[in-house]
């Protein structure tokens, strides 16, 4: 085999998510006595660890077209881990996410319809 067959194969087997599961939000909510404050409900599972995580998205993903969102997850499983992390939705209707680092992902994105699979 090749040096660069050789390199090829460990760089692929190299590549392993830190996050690999679900990415679900709720429909749009009104927050009581606040007219026109709308938000979604978010929700992670991770499929590797059975961590789950819920965040609040202050004008849902379609308040997050034109820029990134910021919301802060907070673990609703055992654990008690939050973390930030930046989302939106762009044009084609990915939904986005970039972890920054924590749980060890990045950025992950799925196209589509949610509830959806993702891995960053």
């Amino acid at each position: 085999m090749s040096f660069l067959s050789l390199l090829g194969v460990t760089l692929l087997a190299g590549h392993v998510s830190a996050f690999r599961g679900q990415l679900a939000a709720s429909a749009y909510t009104s927050k009581p006595n606040s007219p026109g404050f709308i938000y979604q409900n978010i929700y992670l599972t991770d499929y590797t660890t059975r961590s789950t995580y819920a965040a609040q998205l202050y004008g849902g993903f379609n308040g997050c077209t034109t820029s990134e969102c910021s919301v802060y997850f907070e673990e609703t499983s055992d654990g008690g881990y939050g973390f930030n992390a930046l989302m939106w939705r762009t044009s084609n209707g990915c939904h986005n996410i970039d972890f920054k680092g924590a749980l060890d992902a990045g950025h992950g994105y799925c196209c589509g319809s949610l509830p959806c699979y993702i891995t960053a």
